[in-house]
């Protein structure tokens, strides 16, 4: 009876013991298994917060691309407003025109030119058309080349875009101007350094079309060199790709022999009868710069509102 005694008591502390072990066993893999769920849970929230977070930065991101996309879409309609707002602004001009010639208005109207650039010193007389806030035309041709005539260091093409972010006109003076160099040999050289300098034109500016010409020398030159039946057959290949042409009613003689100002001056003033003006000026003459200022003064204590020429225009030839 002892013997089983203790054998029963030894059955009972070996399942005490076992069942402490599982006991134990079944704490640990709780403790352990309730530490992994917690560190899940985190991980879960965590994964959870970084998600909204990049929900939020795409939903952000997505709205700047849409509104982007608005501004784009704004933007290529800019193009086309503007020209809008421009052909109305030179159909009012050219009705202003029409009834100056009739003798139905008072106002008067000046349009300043400019040939034979681009130069570096067209950057002075930028500073003086901003300062009087006029917008002028200039006739412009690749007889100087790449680099500034005037400042050979200086790059004169890029001016080219510069002419236009400040509201001028760009028109064409021939991508030669070899009066005396082959320019009037034929009409086909002539119509060539045309195509040439309207390309030309385009490619500097990135898409600028002109469609205002000046003969280099003018049109007289022009007569004389083509001959009468040459002349015409320029002027015919000139509308049929839609191009205008003009000459000049006033000058100051910058492209001559004038020696100072006053003698300059005197020319100008003593060609200023008409109520339409064409002032032929050059941008890399240092008499008209510095004159222009009281040029432009004069011009409006006259009463002449100074504006760019424009294909419509009364006094482009068509």
């Amino acid at each position: 009876m002892a013997k089983e005694s203790k054998r029963n008591g030894r059955k009972f502390i070996i399942c005490e013991f076992l069942l402490l072990l599982i006991i134990i066993g079944s704490a640990s893999l709780w403790f352990y298994y309730s530490n992994k769920k917690k560190d899940l849970e985190k991980k879960n929230e965590e994964i959870n917060i970084e998600y909204k977070g990049k929900q939020q930065e795409y939903e952000t991101v997505e709205k700047e691309l849409n509104e982007l996309e608005e501004k784009l879409k704004s933007y290529d309609n800019l193009d086309g407003e503007i020209t809008k707002v421009k052909k109305e602004y030179f159909n009012n001009i050219k009705k202003l025109e029409d009834e100056i010639l009739a003798g139905t208005s008072d106002k008067k109207i000046a349009y300043l030119t400019f040939d034979d650039g681009p130069y570096y010193n067209t950057h002075k007389i930028f500073e003086i058309l901003d300062k009087y806030d006029v917008k002028a035309t200039f006739f412009l041709t690749n007889i100087n080349g790449e680099n500034c005539f005037d400042k050979k260091s200086e790059n004169c093409y890029s001016l080219y875009k510069e002419y236009l972010q400040r509201g001028h006109t760009i028109a064409n003076h021939t991508f030669t101007h070899g009066i005396f160099k082959g320019l009037y040999n034929n009409p086909s050289t002539f119509m060539d350094a045309v195509n040439k300098q309207h390309e030309h034109i385009k490619e500097q500016t990135g898409g600028y079309i002109t469609n205002i010409l000046r003969f280099p020398g003018g049109i007289p030159t022009a007569k004389a060199k083509l001959g009468e039946n040459g002349f015409n057959m320029v002027t015919e290949e000139l509308r049929k790709i839609g191009y205008g042409w003009t000459d000049w009613t006033a000058e100051n003689g910058d492209g001559k022999d004038i020696q100072n100002k006053q003698q300059a001056w005197n020319m100008l003033t003593s060609y200023l009868n008409d109520n339409i003006e064409v002032i032929l000026l050059h941008d890399y003459n240092s008499i008209t710069t510095s004159m222009l200022p009281e040029v432009i003064e004069y011009l409006q204590n006259k009463g002449y509102i100074l504006l760019p020429l424009f294909y419509e225009s009364n006094m482009i030839n068509k």
